[in-house]
Order: C-alpha cells, then sequence, then structure tokens
C-alpha cells in the first residue's frame, strides 16, 4: 500500500490539529507534491488548502523563512488567492517587516473575493502575528480600517 494525497493530508492534519507543527509541516509539503498540477477544481482548491496549511505550520513551528518560500512560489503560481498573501504579511510581523506586511495585507485584502466557498480573511486584530504591534498607532489604525 502505498498512502495517496488524502492519507498523507489526514496525517498532517492530526499531527496540526495536536499542534504539533514541526512534524505536520513536512506531511503537508508531502502531500501537496502528490496534487496533480493544474488549475481544475477541486485540485486548486486542494492546493490552496494544502499550501495554506504546511505554511502556517512551518511559521508556527518558528521556520518563517520555509513558510515565506512557499506562499511566494504559491504566489508566482496562482497569484489571485487572497490567503497566500495574508500568511505572506504574517511572516513579514513575525521579522518585524511592517511596510511589507502592510503591503501584502493590502494584496490580500484586495483579493478577497477570490476566497474559497466557506472562507473568509482572518481578522488581523485577533492574529498572533500582528498583536505585538497594537502599541504602535499607525500600524495598528491600518489593520483595524482594513475590513
Amino acid at each position: 500500500y502505498a498512502p495517496q494525497f488524502h492519507d498523507v493530508f489526514l496525517y498532517a492534519q492530526i499531527l496540526y490539529r495536536d499542534q504539533m507543527f514541526q512534524a505536520a509541516a513536512p506531511m503537508f509539503e508531502r502531500s501537496l507534491a502528490m496534487l496533480v498540477d493544474d488549475k481544475a477544481e477541486p485540485s486548486q482548491m486542494w492546493r490552496r488548502v494544502t499550501t495554506d496549511q504546511a505554511g502556517m505550520a512551518y511559521g508556527m513551528s518558528g521556520n518563517i523563512p520555509k513558510a515565506r518560500a512557499l506562499f511566494e512560489a504559491a504566489i508566482a503560481k496562482d497569484p489571485d488567492y487572497p490567503l497566500y498573501y495574508y500568511n505572506l504579511a504574517c511572516a513579514d510581523a513575525e521579522e518585524k517587516k511592517l511596510a511589507d506586511a502592510r503591503a501584502h495585507l493590502q494584496q490580500a485584502f484586495a483579493r478577497k473575493a477570490n476566497m474559497l466557498p466557506g472562507e473568509s480573511i482572518p481578522d488581523p486584530t485577533k492574529d498572533d502575528s500582528f498583536l505585538p504591534y497594537k502599541n504602535n498607532k499607525e500600524f495598528w489604525a491600518f489593520l483595524e480600517g482594513l475590513h
């Protein structure tokens, strides 16, 4: 038996749910490599979800450069999906690059019509990546104005 995409993805989801982000990230990436590279639904939906989960798992495990690389590569292939930009903004904030975070958040919110059914862009004023900047009045006002 050779595990298929859904098997590996499910295993990654279990690891992620149990906050084992460092172990989940490469499993998401492995499942991503198993997807057919086409723009057809549901393949595109699975690619978006899997990339998003992989990048977040890398970021939450502290591997910001790997998360950044995944999101930048995803944007190069699929520039319309807003969560890639949002998560790239989170990586920027983790690296204290607020000008870049601001630009990526603007790109994310400009594309919010392209969310997957049932998804919504997170509220950046409640996101752990941005909370450390609550005392930065200019940046925080920008975040509050994004809705």
